[in-house]
């Protein structure tokens, strides 16, 4: 039986997210106030953090440059985790 891993959100992923995105070939820069922007040949990714970053960046993977959820998908989705309650 293999291991099960498991991660979440915090402050120590912050700095293996970076070297995550400059391993796949980002530059990454921050503005003023905080806000994150990794920019490479697959395109311009910002936001409030270096995590976030390697969401977008998984996102346009996984979904392509026509990432928008559909209105059947929106409402799918909330009505599964019970958002418009």
């Amino acid at each position: 039986m293999s291991e099960q891993h498991g991660i979440a959100d915090a402050g120590n992923v912050v700095v293996p997210a970076v070297l995550a995105l400059e391993a796949a070939g980002f530059e990454l820069s921050e503005q003023e106030g905080g806000t994150m922007i990794a920019v490479s040949d697959r395109g311009t990714f910002i936001a409030e953090s270096p995590v976030a970053l390697l969401g977008l960046v998984k996102l346009i993977e996984l979904r392509g440059w026509s990432w928008q959820a559909t209105d059947t998908e929106i409402n799918t989705t909330i009505e599964r985790f019970g958002w418009g309650d």
